[in-house]
């Protein structure tokens, strides 16, 4: 059973330090007290075959999706999004692979929020420094790890240190569409690390939700800081309906490696039945390497943290040409009826195709893939 219970605890309180980066971090979530959700002490990304804390069947509801997404929807109510994304049109476009298409006019391809008709951008530069959240009401609550034996939902609460922001995207591709900002005890993070990668699993098994996606972009070099973002969809995505190659396989220690054939984008998919934090470490071990590479990469996390994708983009792309999470998944956006009205298949694959490694730096990727995965002792 979760508990909720009101805790008004100085210790609670971050550390950071007196660098100028993290000045701005500093102001806006010193003193805020927030809704705190703490995992419990034990961990299910050991053995996902156990039935973690919350011990609820994928058609209940658990408490952290409850929590995200009444929180989510009052934000909505109170008109702090541009839009109401729920009232989008969505179709699939006719072809073999059911592309899905949205219309958005009132979409933006950059997160802006306005206050008091300021236009502020929430990229990976402002997120550093927490300018997307002038409002505390843009701040949803935070998730941190806990020392209780079950899981705990506390009223309101100071930030903790090694904790996870969740934060409105002011412009939502999905419905209940948020930032997950992970913060150290010197502020935001300032790369993909296993530990981050560790507790967004953890939330993934914590929400329990199949239509949950968790995704992380990394789309240029010289990325400010580090963050993910979620959101829910409940249908399968076009790329998940592909057909699968396994070339790396352990069924002892439960993960295995495939690429999708027929797909434009270069992408791997890792699969685990067995101890996630595992397969965590060995993530953020290949992404490490492919941003000293430079290669861009999005990671997309389905099935309650058991199947990652990694989606892989040349370094150098154009801007123009680098694909957005939703666009590897074979979901675009249209803010125009008429572009909307007449996409086809071919054009979006055209679209996917050009922004897609080429064969020889993908087979690199994926040596290189199957070398970290027989390294890691699981």
């Amino acid at each position: 059973m979760v508990q909720v219970k009101q805790v008004e605890d100085e210790n609670l309180c971050p550390k950071f330090t007196a660098n100028d980066h993290l000045k701005t971090h500093k102001s806006c979530i010193k003193g805020i007290r927030i809704p705190l959700y703490q995992f419990g002490s034990y961990s299910p990304l050991d053995n996902i075959s156990i039935k973690g804390p919350s011990r609820v069947t994928l058609e209940e509801q658990t408490i952290l999706e409850s929590l995200l997404l009444a929180e989510w929807e009052e934000r909505l109510s109170e008109g702090l999004f541009r839009y109401d994304v729920t009232l989008s049109k969505i179709k699939v476009i006719v072809g073999r692979r059911k592309f899905l298409a949205q219309l958005n006019e009132s979409w933006i391809s950059s997160p802006l929020s306005e206050e008091d008709g300021d236009k502020r951008r929430c990229d990976q530069g402002s997120l550093a420094q927490t300018n997307c959240f002038k409002r505390q009401e843009e701040l949803l609550f935070c998730i941190s790890s806990g020392e209780n034996t079950e899981p705990e939902l506390i009223s309101a609460a100071l930030v903790p240190n090694c904790s996870i922001l969740v934060i409105i995207n002011a412009t939502p591709v999905e419905y209940g569409h948020v930032f997950l900002l992970p913060c150290g005890v010197n502020g935001p993070l300032q790369f993909l690390e296993d530990r981050s990668l560790e507790m967004l699993l953890r939330i993934a098994i914590e929400i329990n939700s199949c239509a949950l996606c968790l995704f992380y972009e990394f789309s240029t070099p010289r990325t400010a800081c580090a963050y993910f973002q979620a959101l829910f969809f409940s249908s399968l995505l076009p790329v998940e309906a592909m057909t699968l190659d396994t070339f790396f396989s352990d069924s002892l220690r439960g993960i295995y490696v495939s690429t999708i054939t027929g797909y434009p984008v270069k992408t791997l998919v890792f699969e685990s039945n067995y101890n996630l934090k595992k397969m965590g470490e060995v993530i953020a071990k290949i992404c490490s390497h492919l941003q000293e590479k430079c290669i861009l990469y999005n990671l997309l996390i389905r099935d309650c943290g058991k199947k990652i994708f990694l989606f892989l983009q040349p370094q150098g792309s154009d801007k123009s040409s680098v694909l957005s999470p939703w666009e590897c998944w074979g979901y675009f956006l249209f803010t125009s009826r008429s572009e909307f009205d007449q996409a086809t298949e071919e054009a979006l694959l055209d679209r996917l195709a050009a922004a897609s490694l080429d064969d020889a730096e993908f087979q690199g990727v994926k040596q290189f893939c199957c070398h970290i995965v027989s390294r890691v002792s699981f």
